[in-house]
């Protein structure tokens, strides 16, 4: 059984959107707690910055490929999540724009679908998506949204056998946060593995570790988003 992660932090965009300089920060936080043998014990953890759509997706699609049902998968985004007009999930890259109505140029971003139909097609039976990337809410002047908007995040990358960790919902901001060197969520969720201080991220790592040590059979009839 194998352990492998892909993590993904995108600080820098074109016009029209703003920069996330936690993002790259966040994928090394990550990368640090999950190589750790005594927090995360992956076998192998890449790190991907500021990709161009045709190397993430590249990135993405070997992760899942060539896998074993025992292998357990991980995927770790953080960076803008956008919506076309129809609803669709797409995660942007360093060349993500919108055209001058404000409408996403699709092909400069990463469909969700394709992500979910890379996942689907593996054979891991054990496939976990870390998205520290935002959908809806308020604004506060001394925090930075991530982009927003509803997005149904079950239809369009959750499956059976699959857990989904999410920084928020459909009626929630994600926020990095002006002075900090992490996103909020990227950074309990390490101070949470860290050092168990914050509740909501001991409950979060317990149903992670749970699952990473979960038989591939039990996966199956797992579904958290």
């Amino acid at each position: 059984m194998a352990k492998v992660a892909l993590l993904i932090g995108v600080s820098e965009y074109e016009l029209g959107l703003n920069p996330l300089p936690a993002a790259v920060k966040d994928v090394a936080a990550l990368q640090r707690i999950l190589q750790d043998s005594e927090m995360g014990g992956f076998d192998e953890v890449k790190v991907l910055t500021n990709p161009d759509p045709q190397s993430m997706q590249y990135e993405v699609e070997t992760l899942f490929t060539g896998r074993t049902k025992d292998d357990l998968v991980l995927l770790f985004f953080s960076g803008h999540g956008i919506k076309d007009d129809s609803n669709n999930l797409y995660f942007a890259t360093r060349i993500t724009q919108k055209n001058p109505k404000g409408d996403l140029i699709r092909s400069t971003a990463v469909p969700a679908r394709f992500i979910h139909e890379v996942m689907n097609n593996s054979r891991a039976k054990r496939q976990a998506i870390i998205l520290d990337c935002c959908f809806s809410g308020a604004f506060d002047p001394t925090l930075q949204t991530k982009d927003d908007g509803s997005v149904d995040l079950q239809g369009q990358l959750g499956a059976e056998g699959r857990v989904v960790l999410t920084s928020s919902s459909s009626t929630q901001y994600s926020f990095e946060q002006q002075g900090s060197d992490l996103s909020l969520y990227t950074r309990y969720l390490v101070e949470g593995i860290e050092t168990g201080a914050a509740i909501a991220m001991k409950m979060a790592r317990s149903q992670f570790e749970s699952y990473m040590t979960m038989p591939p059979a039990k996966c199956k009839k797992l579904h958290l988003i």
